[in-house]
C-alpha cells in the first residue's frame, strides 16, 4: 500500500462508519459535516460523518473564492468541516457540495452541534456494547427515539446523570437498556453541581431567642449534610432574616433536601415558642 493509499485509510478510519442520520441521503440546502479525503485540481472529495461516510463532490468553483487562490488554501485532507448539499442525485447516489455557501455563522453553529452529537454517539456506542448490540441497531432500537425526546444524544446522558432515569422508564425502555444508559451516564457525564438559596425569617421572643434561632439553623445544617448537600450555608442578612444556599449536583435531590430544611426549621422553631416563614431566591 503507497503512502497516499495508507493516508486515505487512515482518514476513513476518522468518520464515523455508521449512519446516523435518519435518512440514506442528505436534502439539497441541508449542512452537513464532510471530512476531506482527497484533493484534485478540479475539486475535492469528502466523506460525510453523519451519512456513515458516503462519498460527496466539492467542484473548485464551490470551494474557492477567487481564481488567484488554490484549492489547497482551502482544504486539506483529513480536514473536517461544514459543507451545503447543492446537487442530489438519489438513483446513482452522487451529491455535490459547496463550501462557498456556508457562512462563518453557520458553521460555527455545525460545528458545535457535530461536537456534541458526535461525543452523545460514543456514549451510545458504549451502550450497545454493553447490551452486545450492533451500534446501528441501538440506534433504530431507541436511540433516535431518544434523540428526538432529548434533542440530540449527548443531553441523553447529561439528563440521566443530572435528573436520574425517570424519564427514560416514562418512555418504555427496557430495563436493560436503562440501567446501560444509566451506568455510562455517571461514569462519563461529570454533571456541573447547583445551587438553591432562599430567605429564612425566624422569629423567637423568648429572653434567650438568639440561642435558639441558632440550635435550630444548626440543626437544618446539619441535615441538610446527611441528606446529601455538597455545601450548606445559613447567614444573617439581617435577624430575623437569613439567607440559605445549598449546593449539590442533584436538583431533584436538592429541593427534596430544602424542603426537608424548612420543615425542620419551621417545626423546631415554633416547639421553641418562635415561628418561621421561607421565601424563595430565583437567580
Amino acid at each position: 500500500m503507497s503512502k497516499r493509499e495508507e493516508r486515505v485509510d487512515d482518514i476513513r478510519k476518522n468518520v464515523l462508519s455508521v449512519r446516523i442520520a435518519r435518512k440514506e441521503l442528505p436534502d439539497i440546502g441541508e449542512l452537513v459535516i464532510g471530512t476531506v479525503y482527497k484533493i484534485l485540481e478540479h475539486g475535492a472529495y469528502v466523506l460525510l460523518d453523519e451519512y456513515g461516510g458516503i462519498e460527496a463532490y466539492a467542484p473548485i468553483n464551490e470551494v474557492i473564492q477567487s481564481w488567484f487562490h488554490d484549492i489547497k488554501d482551502y482544504l486539506r485532507p483529513g480536514q473536517k468541516t461544514v459543507f451545503r448539499v447543492i446537487r442530489v442525485d438519489a438513483r446513482r447516489k452522487l451529491i455535490d457540495v459547496s463550501l462557498r455557501k456556508v457562512k462563518e455563522e453557520e458553521k460555527r453553529e455545525k460545528l458545535t452541534k457535530w461536537k456534541r452529537a458526535l461525543r452523545g454517539v460514543k456514549l451510545l456506542e458504549l451502550v450497545a456494547k454493553k447490551l452486545n448490540i450492533p451500534l446501528d441497531k441501538a440506534l433504530q432500537d431507541f436511540g433516535w427515539k431518544l434523540e428526538d425526546y432529548y434533542g440530540d444524544f449527548l443531553s441523553i446522558f447529561e439528563n440521566v446523570a443530572k435528573y436520574g432515569p425517570d424519564d427514560l422508564k416514562k418512555l418504555g425502555l427496557s430495563d436493560d437498556v436503562i440501567n446501560a444508559i444509566t451506568e455510562i451516564a455517571k461514569e462519563r457525564i461529570e454533571v456541573e453541581p447547583v445551587e438553591i438559596s432562599g430567605i429564612i425569617r425566624v422569629i423567637s421572643i423568648k429572653p434567650d431567642g438568639v440561642k435558639h434561632v441558632k440550635n435550630v439553623l444548626l440543626k437544618a445544617m446539619e441535615l441538610a449534610r446527611k441528606e446529601g448537600a455538597e455545601s450548606v450555608k445559613i447567614y444573617t442578612i439581617g435577624p430575623p432574616r437569613y439567607r440559605i444556599d445549598i449546593m449539590g449536583r442533584d436538583p431533584k435531590r436538592l429541593e427534596q433536601v430544602l424542603k426537608d430544611v424548612i420543615n425542620l426549621v419551621t417545626t423546631e422553631i415554633k416547639k421553641r415558642g418562635g415561628e418561621a416563614s421561607f421565601t424563595r431566591i430565583s437567580e
